[in-house]
């Protein structure tokens, strides 16, 4: 009965660490738009007309802080990568037609 409930408290704690496995593996971490530096949020909004953004992640490349702010505008969806200081580094665009 032991070995039952700690496979079941095993499975349980697996499940509720798998969503941040991947921010583990790629170094990024899931964070809020309001915790992004507004000069990130200008350069991106800048870089893509009337995009909303929607969702943020963070990493450290090269020794500096990069954000990668994900949102849609005219429907579709951009991925931008800013620094801190809002350098636009990378638009990444989906095509949807994969």
């Amino acid at each position: 009965m032991k070995s039952y409930l700690f496979v079941i408290g095993l499975v349980l704690l697996l499940s509720l660490g798998c969503a941040s496995l991947k921010s583990v593996f790629d170094g990024e971490d899931e964070i809020p738009l309001t915790k992004v530096p507004e000069p990130a949020l200008a350069a991106a909004r800048d870089a893509v007309a009337g995009i909303v953004l929607t969702e943020a992640s963070m990493e450290e490349e090269d020794g500096r802080m990069v954000y990668e702010l994900e949102g849609t505008a005219d429907g579709k969806e951009y991925e931008i990568e800013v620094t801190a200081d809002g350098r636009v580094l990378e638009i990444e665009q989906d095509d949807d037609e994969s």
